[in-house]
């Protein structure tokens, strides 16, 4: 297997303000991935630190990885909680069947207990299913 691309989104958390999250879907970042081929394998990797707002016991958030449009298909989603502070961090593995894919890092949480504070990221890898072995 061979690496063909790869392209990282992020947010450090120093860069922004932290914000809180809420019923409504927040597109944290989304990326663009070029020169896919039929059966190349992409990897989707997320990262997000996150805290619980100092009103609740609990924290709580959704997190989604939605293909082609931010409310098109929904390839990943888990309900994530935290006692004080959290980092989600995941890793899923597709094939590819577009030439161009679009991916988008969604968030919320339904009572308003996550506050996005931390650095987040997605990042796509491309790898085609060459074989490189020597006849």
């Amino acid at each position: 297997m061979t690496m063909k691309s790869t392209t990282k989104i992020e947010a450090v958390a120093t860069t922004y303000t932290p914000f809180l999250v809420g019923a409504e879907d927040i597109i944290l970042t989304a990326v663009t991935l070029p020169g896919i081929s039929q059966g190349d394998r992409i990897v989707l990797s997320i990262n997000i630190g996150w805290e619980k707002p100092s009103r609740w016991d609990m924290g709580e958030i959704e997190v989604f990885i939605r293909q082609n449009t931010s409310d098109g298909p929904i390839l990943y989603w888990s309900l994530e909680s935290c006692y004080l502070k959290a980092r989600t961090r995941e890793s899923i593995t597709l094939t590819g069947n577009e030439q161009m894919e679009h991916f988008y890092l969604i968030v919320r949480s339904l009572h308003q207990q996550a506050i996005i504070s931390g650095d987040y990221f997605l990042e796509g890898t491309v790898f085609s299913e060459e074989d490189n072995s020597q006849s």
